[in-house]
Parts: C-alpha cells; sequence; structure tokens
C-alpha cells in the first residue's frame, strides 16, 4: 500500500506546486506531499535494507533421509562442493527408498552440518530463520513488497549412522571406479583370507570342543564344524569386505 501512497504523493507534489496559485497554501501543501513522499521513500528502503516492521521467527522440521547409494551395503551421503575452497557444500540424499532423482539442500543462506548418532536411521533437521511481518498494520502497508517470510537463514543438520560414509561426488565416483577396477582381485583376496581364517577358527574350536569332551560322537564333530564353518565364512567375508572397503575409501579420499 505504501507504493501507492507513494505515487499520490508525488501527484500531490506536482499539482500542488503547479495549479495552486496562493502561495502560502501551495508552499503547505506541496511541503506536506513531499514530507509524504520523502517519509515512503525512507521506510521503503527501511523495510528493504533494515526489515522494518518485520522480525525473525524459526521453523524446525525433521524428517527420515535414505542412502544415494545404490549398494545396500554401503550407506552414503554425497555433497558437491561449490567453489574451489570447498567452504560451501551442496549435500544429496534421499528423502525415500524408491527415489530416483536425489534431493539436495539449498545454496543460498544455508550452512551444512553432518553429525553421526548411534541411532540405526539417518534423518535431516531443518531449521529455517524467516523475515514475517510482526502484524496486518505493517503487512498491510509494506506487503507488496513480495518479502513475507523471505529467507534470513537455513541450518541443515545431517545425523547419520556410524556406518554412513560422506564423500564427495568426485570422491565416490573414485571408489566407484576402483572398486569395479579391483574386484575381480578383491574376491580372489578375500577366498583366501576368509579360507585361512575359517581353517584356524575350526582347528581351535575342534580341538577346544574335544579337549571339554573327548567323547564327543562324529556326528555332533561333524555338526559343530559345519556350524563353525559357516558362522566363521559369513564373519570373515564380511570383516575383509569392511577393511577393504574402509582401505579404498580412505585412498578415494586423498
Amino acid at each position: 500500500m505504501i507504493i501507492f501512497l507513494l505515487i499520490i504523493a508525488v501527484i500531490a507534489t506536482f499539482l500542488s506546486m503547479t495549479l495552486i496559485s496562493k502561495t502560502a497554501v501551495r508552499v503547505i501543501c506541496s511541503a506536506i506531499s513531499a514530507i509524504v513522499v520523502i517519509a515512503s521513500v525512507a521506510l521503503m528502503v527501511m523495510n528493504d535494507r533494515e526489515h522494518f516492521g518485520m522480525h525473525k521467527i524459526t521453523e524446525t522440521t525433521t524428517q527420515e533421509i535414505y542412502s544415494v547409494s545404490p549398494s545396500k551395503q554401503m550407506s552414503m551421503l554425497l555433497y558437491k562442493s561449490i567453489g574451489t575452497a570447498d567452504k560451501d557444500r551442496v549435500y544429496i540424499y534421499n528423502k525415500t527408498t524408491s527415489q530416483k532423482k536425489p534431493s539436495h539442500t539449498e545454496t543460498d543462506k544455508t550452512t551444512n552440518k553432518v553429525k553421526t548418532t548411534k541411532k540405526s536411521t539417518a534423518r535431516l533437521v531443518k531449521s529455517t530463520t524467516r523475515w514475517t511481518y510482526k502484524n496486518n498494520t505493517y503487512k498491510f502497508w509494506f506487503g507488496i513488497a513480495g518479502n513475507n517470510r523471505e529467507v534470513s537463514k537455513r541450518v541443515n543438520t545431517f545425523y547419520v549412522p556410524n556406518n554412513w560414509i560422506t564423500l564427495s561426488t568426485e570422491q565416490a565416483a573414485k571408489l566407484q571406479k576402483n572398486v569395479k577396477k579391483n574386484q575381480a582381485q578383491m574376491k580372489a583376496d578375500a577366498e583366501k583370507y576368509v579360507k585361512a581364517k575359517v581353517t584356524a577358527t575350526v582347528k581351535s574350536t575342534m580341538a577346544a570342543a574335544l579337549k571339554k569332551n573327548p567323547t564327543m560322537s562324529a556326528s555332533d564333530q561333524k555338526k559343530l564344524m559345519a556350524d563353525t564353518t559357516a558362522k566363521a565364512s559369513k564373519q570373515y567375508a564380511a570383516q575383509y569386505q569392511a577393511q577393504m572397503m574402509q582401505k579404498m575409501i580412505e585412498e578415494a579420499k586423498k
């Protein structure tokens, strides 16, 4: 509404100076309308620069997020650096498990933080501070500027479990390339690693069992050996994969 008041005041100033013949009346009317013009412009500038008539409110939302990695064994949060100094980042994540195009954080007036959590699920806490008019009177006069609920700042805090990894898009691409390149060798090395570990575990387990129960039947020994082999194979396969993946992640971050 203040813009309309400004227009009316400008017109009134012009008409006062050109149409009113009496000097005293012309001066008074011109002065009043000129003061209204100056005051309107000043208030509009204050509203634009200093957010006159407005105050800040903060809104917080929490949502569960999901990994952007196609691998179920590797949960991942990605980021893209903005600029060469890596001062600003855009984080990439999924809001649903079936999401095809990932979501990302905003770039303007945004601060991103990543923290670890003991929970098994990841979540994003968004805290958005906005400028809003103090009351309807201020909104009536300045609302035409379209700055109601203008964002002052955003703070995005990602809470991810300890088994999640956070990489840049470049690091993730490097990791994927290295995994693909070394896949065959890793498989062969894994088989050797697991075989050696399982053999040693079965040997020590059987020795301990027979020492405790020298009269253990052949069928019980066979069952114990099979159970130990299955359990140890799963354990050491996961152990080797975790070790190799950690090594490759460290290489990707270099």
